[in-house]
């Protein structure tokens, strides 16, 4: 038997509350077929208007671009209209799936012409098919047989490939225009048109905030990472800050969910408060590092380790090994890795523990496009510490701002006219967070702000409904793994740049727009000396 068809996502949404879509996916995925791609439009609450209007699944086949409308449960007709849903609690009446599937592959049309061409031009042909998994349709004038899949013809799945062909053949008679197979080029062509409008993942910082969820559209190169999963049982993702690498754990994990019980640990046990409100499946298990004793003498199926340079002890795989079903040689494991940690903060890292490690699983990295921080503040980064952060991929911002400010006071009132500032120009609170470097709050120049009464301790809010429209203030240590828009960076004094360039690299990295500095006296020169330090690493210095 060859391969089988290919589908995206690999795995299905945990969003997906259908059952007959789920049935439909699976179904697809066992089709054997390797020139066909099949794309799930990935349902999201408040998601932006689909490009696909309603339409459940895209087939990339060589001889037809089919769509698949998927009703699930009682379908029937009345008077012309059509209900969906048992008895009492119908919802109708609506226009019927047939009328809905072609709506859809004509807005597709359209649109997708747009990107690439008219299709019909370049001889690609179209069609749909409607299938209720549950029940059977009478045959109506609606429609003709080719078009539908009943339950008694899907047969759980088993007569999916068939109605495929049978379709392929019917739409292909009145689509003689069409000039088949596509080519491969032009297939591929399509699905890097329509794909990213298919992989989709809730953006980390508007779940934390609690804004109108937004979606963030995967790089290329991000999505490839998730069809890994399906063909690599042990993974190791390694990027630097901003290139998604909790975005891809969080969705590997509700990837990993419909196939066994999950465990996703992290160091910081205010990433993993946030990463615990958004991974809500039952069978996903989320704890920091210092709590897994709790979960002692259980066997996951699956574990997923976000920020692992963190954890890169043999202690710490030790502790891991333990609570994965077939230990770190033959379980299933992902760790998402930084590698500018081993230049930034070795001292926490041990290599020896890395090369046993490394070759368990396979290597993908490090990931090159940066979709979290501006050009400005990528180039900021890497000239202070040399850091790569891959290409910026988020746009053009404004460049970081550096202020002076010779004591508590004197910060915390530039501070407040910055914030005054934003807010004047549209900026929520809640879009800014105070970073302090001392990670001392009763000594934080915070305290001294006209605001303070009505700044949240973002250690004490994180993971609740507590964030309202205030400023939130942290320690550098409590945000790694966060972000925000805009990240304020205060009570910055020379000792806390001595030997601790990955504090500098964790707090400017935050920042997804606009980067804000105050430096107390000394620091200006400190920080000169960082980037003459880090040209001379580079090689641009000799």
């Amino acid at each position: 038997m060859g391969e089988l068809m290919r589908i995206i996502p690999s795995e299905i949404s945990g969003s997906t509350r259908s059952r007959a879509e789920r049935d439909v996916f699976a179904a697809l995925k066992a089709i054997p077929d390797e020139q066909s791609v099949a794309l799930h439009t990935v349902h999201l609450p408040k998601h932006h208007k689909k490009r696909v209007g309603e339409i459940d699944f895209v087939v990339i086949m060589p001889d037809i671009l089919l769509f698949i409308e998927v009703k699930g449960g009682r379908v029937h007709q009345r008077d012309g209209k059509w209900y969906y849903g048992p008895p009492g609690r119908e919802d109708g009446p609506k226009e019927s799936p047939f009328a809905q599937a072609s709506g859809g592959m004509h807005e597709f049309d359209r649109e997708i012409g747009a990107l690439i061409g008219d299709l019909r031009n370049q001889g690609v042909p179209s069609g749909y098919l409607v299938i209720t998994p549950d029940v059977d349709i009478p045959r109506t004038t609606e429609f003709e047989p080719e078009q539908y899949l009943g339950a008694a013809a899907y047969d759980g799945g088993r007569g999916l490939a068939p109605g495929l062909e049978r379709a392929t053949r019917f739409w292909l008679g009145r689509n003689r225009w069409a000039r088949t197979p596509v080519s491969a080029a032009l297939r591929k062509k399509m699905l890097e048109a329509i794909r990213p409008d298919f992989d989709r993942v809730p953006s980390l910082q508007s779940r934390l905030a609690h804004l109108d969820v937004a979606f963030e559209r995967l790089t290329n190169e991000q999505i490839d990472r998730l069809d890994e999963l399906e063909s690599n049982p042990r993974l190791i993702w390694t990027g630097g800050a901003g290139t998604g690498k909790t975005f891809l754990a969080a969705e590997a994990a509700r990837r990993k969910a419909a196939g066994g019980s999950v465990l996703f640990t992290c160091a910081s046990t205010t990433l993993a408060a946030h990463m615990n409100r958004i991974l809500t499946d039952d069978v996903i298990t989320v704890l920091p590092f210092d709590r897994l004793d709790e979960v002692r003498g259980h066997a996951f199926d699956h574990v997923i380790v976000d920020e692992a340079q963190d954890l890169m002890t043999f202690e710490s795989l030790g502790t891991l090994e333990d609570l994965l079903r077939g230990g770190l040689a033959e379980g299933c494991w992902i760790f998402m890795l930084d590698q500018n940690n081993q230049v930034l903060a070795p001292e926490a890292y041990d290599p020896e523990a890395w090369e046993y490690l490394r070759p368990l699983g396979s290597v993908y990295g490090p990931m090159k496009r940066n979709c979290r921080n501006t050009v400005q503040i990528v180039k900021q980064v890497h000239f202070y510490t040399g850091a790569d952060l891959g290409v910026a991929s988020a746009g053009e911002g404004e460049p970081a701002r550096f202020v002076d400010a010779h004591d508590a006071q004197e910060e915390a009132d530039v501070l407040d006219a910055y914030v005054n500032e934003l807010v004047a120009e549209g900026v929520s609170p809640r879009d800014i967070t105070l970073l302090s470097a001392s990670g001392e709050w009763d000594t934080s120049s915070a305290r001294l702000s006209q605001r303070a009464s009505k700044i949240e301790r973002f250690a004490d809010v994180v993971g609740t409904d507590r964030t309202k429209h205030r400023l939130t203030w942290s320690s550098v240590a409590d945000f790694k793994g966060h972000e925000n828009h805009v990240v304020c960076l205060i009570d910055l004094e020379p000792a806390h740049l001595e030997g601790r360039l990955d504090a500098l690299y964790v707090a400017w990295t935050r920042a997804r727009a606009q980067l804000w500095v105050s430096c107390r006296p000394g620091t200006n020169r400190i920080l000169k000396d960082l980037g003459v330090a880090a040209l001379t690493r580079g090689g641009h210095l000799k």
